[in-house]
């Protein structure tokens, strides 16, 4: 406990010290790694790969409002997608609408969750969004972080689609667009994650606003418990192929690293011109 705090100090201090450079330096790498991870999985836009354009676009993202990363990445995939079929990118920008609608209704300052989430499950460790973003934020964080996981699933889905095309196992439009609705929206992991997210959010976020002694670290330990039983409920019920190592580790570490995010969050101000909100 002392280590923590002595860590959040001189975290504090570092951070009130170097603000005005750190803030554009993580939004430039998360940007870069953004760009670069939508080049590496759905590249299908040759002119888009040069990576000197994914540097130049996590430049001007280091330096504009969040939203313009969500906007720029948006658009990034869309033009990806559209290489490989103009009906892939129809349907989904349909979705990107949407998201955009409810992200800049309930959420127009939590964009990054969206990134951070589609990072996350990149790596394969979603599990540890849902406990810091339901203590951080109000439960309207549970949109962006969904809308990361459905985005994440997009992008999985257009390997396998293009893989399809390739091998002609479909060929006219209508084949095209039943097997993109197929494999999203049938999609058991997909489902099961924004599932396990909504309800993990909520969970903590409800929890951590009772008015109780120690309400924090009882909201941490009902998001672990919350998001093992949705998850393990939902592997028995749907079958899901999901690794249960790494659902267990990852929901513990979600605990751990949820414990001191909120203290780096609120004390130090960070994101405050990010996602932070009330």
């Amino acid at each position: 406990m002392v280590f923590l705090l002595e860590l959040k100090e001189g975290f504090k201090k570092f951070y009130n010290k170097y603000d005005t450079y750190l803030v554009p330096a993580v939004r430039f790498v998360m940007a870069l790694v953004s760009f670069l991870m939508l080049n590496a999985s759905i590249g299908y836009m040759s002119k888009l790969k040069n990576p000197l354009i994914a540097v130049a676009m996590a430049v001007l993202c280091a330096f504009l409002p969040n939203g313009f990363m969500i906007f720029f990445l948006s658009v990034f995939m869309l033009v990806h997608l559209y290489a490989i079929s103009a009906e892939f990118a129809l349907i989904v920008l349909g979705i990107v609408l949407l998201m955009y609608l409810l992200y800049y209704r309930f959420t127009p300052k939590q964009g990054y969750l969206l990134v951070i989430t589609v990072l996350l499950c990149w790596i394969k460790m979603p599990y540890l969004l849902p406990i810091a973003a339901g203590l951080c934020f109000n439960a309207f964080a549970m949109i962006p972080a969904a809308f990361g996981v459905i985005i994440f699933y997009i992008i999985k889905t257009a390997s396998e689609y293009e893989t399809a095309l390739t091998t002609k196992s479909v060929n006219d439009s209508m084949q095209q667009i039943s097997y993109i609705v197929e494999s999203l929206f049938n999609n058991k992991e997909m489902i099961l994650f924004v599932i396990a997210m909504v309800v993990t959010i909520t969970a903590v976020y409800a929890v951590r606003r009772l008015k109780i002694d120690n309400a924090w670290t009882y909201a941490i330990a009902a998001g672990i418990v919350v998001q093992f039983i949705v998850l393990l409920a939902g592997i028995l019920v749907t079958g899901a192929k999901i690794n249960l190592i790494l659902m267990i580790v990852g929901t513990v570490l979600g605990g751990v690293v949820g414990y001191p995010v909120p203290d780096f969050v609120f004390q130090c101000g960070l994101f405050q011109n990010g996602i932070r909100t009330v």
